[in-house]
């Protein structure tokens, strides 16, 4: 019997402890529970010995009832007699980069018991056996992340919902993280201490359905600054006909379904949860504008759910409360979506969301990242937002800052040109702002790089580019010239102006074709991409592309479209963009830059600083002709 009992526990994940580690184990936690209960703290000498027998043990906190107690018994008495963790204003620093270990104090080692207890204790075998052990017991730190709620007054009620069990890949082309499972929300929340019972259809059990508790899921165990638990979402395996799931941090509930999955739309019963805000714009679970306003917002789980077909996300509740209209908000996401969509040559509806957004207490990474779901905007838990944020997530697209698209950019895997990584994903945010919402190409443009300075228009920004040294000397835009900043994606932006948002559509929608062929995409081959680029835009694009830092390494293949009056007329007006003299130059570079170039700016501003004193009338002259050699190349009959 012993033997099952162990085979079991390694099934579920949970490492089973000999008699000798229990022991030593259930001691070292009913000691840190007495030094909990000292009126003054014990020293880091005292309790060492005892964090290391738990980090030694961590993997078996949750083989058996009398370890799982004396867990259990150690945390609740830490909340009461200190205080939980953050809400009494404890804070905690890993050290840089996460590399500096955390001091072996009291509060350290009540935070990794606790770090065990999701990891280990919260299985899916102990939830359903020792379901009288776990219920009731929570932690007190969850009122400060994710947040306090009560556990619903009547504990048998039941809540049906429908749920979308379908995520089936439409097309070839790759997107970031499309083998994750599609996370469906259910509008219900379980509450820290509460058990709550999901009832599935037989057409899920055993196909790798999932139902998550808590829709935090990345792991923040590297991160310097410690503002809530590393792991706070939990997962259960949709094995039985009936789930039992927890969490003692509680968190919304989720139904995972995996890439591949084809069970249609089916109802979820759920058993002692309490309801959470949920605006769904979905055909299979519309929601009213007046359920939304009369119920929906006023429930008082911490966290709201919005979903379209197209957009994901999860904010505070605190955010919405006074939220209007959520029906014009969704519809301008999807809105949003639909131009990145159209632009990168993709179906507008997905086997799941095209974005799914995140609110956590810190970004997922050190810098943004994209991700499903993306974690890059934050909130203060402490924090009275009177029921409406400032935050684009839930003003709508047209007021995000640059990096939401950016990271999206990053997520769709397009063809790039080589040293275009950080470059070409800006142009989205320039695509959702100009097609969509009328905003003015230059002011679309310059925002996607977060600019507010209002001469960095694409005119100003093929100056900004013709004031380098690279371009002066006929070398090509270097990768560091191009990321992060407005020349590195102009030449997309110049295309636009030129030929339309048309001519990009077809250019990545054909790249999506030939994926559905086969064919191989010119991603990271410079001259083929400039190739497909002209007979995407019907005009020959070479030139326009060499102007901007890419040139043509065989210039004797055919481009199989005309030369571009267009084009030509482009070229020579940038031509006579170039400012005649160094007053001229220097009027440019502070209006440009907002002051006197450095030469410890980055990368352009330091060929601007070199030019502050060196720019003349000669210098002027050379940049012309080095425009019109390019002309010269494509143009030797003039004008088209």
């Amino acid at each position: 019997m012993k033997t099952i009992t162990w085979f079991v526990l390694l099934l579920s994940g949970v490492v089973p402890l000999t008699g000798a580690a229990e022991s030593e184990l259930v001691s070292a936690l009913t000691a840190l529970k007495e030094m909990v209960q000292r009126p003054t703290e014990p020293s880091v000498k005292e309790v060492e010995p005892l964090k290391l027998v738990i980090e030694k043990n961590a993997a078996g906190l949750g083989s058996d009832e009398t370890v799982i107690r004396a867990a259990f018994d150690l945390v609740t008495t830490y909340d009461k007699v200190k205080g939980p963790l953050w809400v009494s204003g404890k804070s905690f620093h890993r050290g840089k980069g996460g590399s500096t270990p955390p001091a072996n104090d009291i509060h350290w080692t009540v935070f990794n018991v606790m770090q065990a207890i999701v990891d280990h204790v919260y299985t899916p075998d102990n939830v359903a056996r020792r379901e009288s052990l776990l219920n009731g017991f929570k932690f007190g730190c969850a009122a400060h992340f994710p947040g306090a709620v009560e556990p619903p007054a009547d504990a048998n009620a039941v809540y049906r919902v429908p749920v979308n069990a379908s995520y089936r890949k439409l097309f070839k082309h790759k997107i970031l993280g499309e083998d994750l499972p599609a996370r469906r929300p259910t509008g219900a929340y379980v509450a820290p201490g509460s058990v709550v019972t999901v009832t599935v259809p037989a057409a899920l059990v055993g196909k790798g359905y999932q139902l998550r508790v808590g829709a935090h899921s990345w792991d923040f165990s590297r991160k310097p600054f410690v503002s809530r638990l590393d792991r706070v979402s939990l997962v259960y395996p949709v094995n039985s006909p009936t789930v039992k799931v927890a969490n003692p941090l509680g968190g919304g509930l989720y139904l995972e379904v995996p890439l591949g999955a084809e069970a249609g739309v089916v109802e979820l019963a759920i058993r002692n949860a309490v309801r959470s805000p949920f605006f769904s714009t979905t055909p299979y679970r519309p929601t009213t504008l007046a359920q939304w306003r009369d119920t929906e917002r006023q429930r008082k789980a911490p966290w709201a759910d919005f979903q379209s077909e197209k957009f994901l996300m999860q904010v505070p509740t605190s955010w919405i409360a006074k939220l209007d209209d959520p029906v014009t908000l969704l519809a301008d996401w999807d809105k949003a979506l639909d131009a990145v969509t159209d632009l990168m040559g993709l179906p507008n509806v997905w086997g799941r969301e095209v974005q799914y957004s995140q609110v956590d207490l810190q970004n997922r990474g050190s810098a943004f990242f994209p991700g499903y779901p993306t974690c890059n905007d934050r909130y203060d838990p402490k924090r009275d937002y009177e029921g409406h944020a400032k935050n684009y997530l839930v003003r709508g697209p047209q007021f995000a800052p640059d990096y939401p698209f950016h990271e999206m950019g990053h997520g769709m895997l397009f063809a790039k040109y080589k040293g275009d990584r950080e470059a070409a994903v800006n142009l989205l945010h320039v695509a959702v702002l100009n097609r969509k919402f009328g905003v003015d190409l230059d002011e679309a443009f310059r925002s996607s790089r977060g600019s507010t300075n209002k001469f960095q228009t694409l005119d100003h920004t093929a100056v900004e580019w013709m004031m380098s040294l690279h371009f002066v000397n006929g070398e090509p835009m270097a990768s560091y010239e191009r990321q992060y900043q407005l020349k590195g994606h102009a030449k997309f932006v110049d295309i636009v102006r030129l030929f339309g948002w048309e001519a990009l559509h077809r250019f990545w929608g054909g790249i999506v074709a030939d994926e559905e062929k086969g064919r191989p995409s010119p991603d990271g081959d410079d001259d083929r991409y400039t190739l497909q680029l002209s007979a995407a835009a019907g005009a020959d694009l070479r030139p326009l592309i060499e102007f901007w830092g890419i040139p043509m390494q065989d210039k004797t293949k055919p481009v199989g479209v005309p030369a571009s009056p267009k084009v030509y007329d482009q070229l020579q007006r940038y031509k006579n963009l170039v400012p005649k003299d160094r007053q001229a130059f220097r009027e440019f570079a502070l209006q440009w830059w907002g002051r006197q170039p450095s030469e410890k700016g980055f990368t352009t501003e330091r060929d601007h600083a070199a030019r502050w004193e060196s720019y003349d009338e000669k210098e002027a002259d050379r940049v012309r002709q080095r425009v019109q050699a390019i002309i010269n190349a494509y143009f030797p009959n003039g004008r088209p």
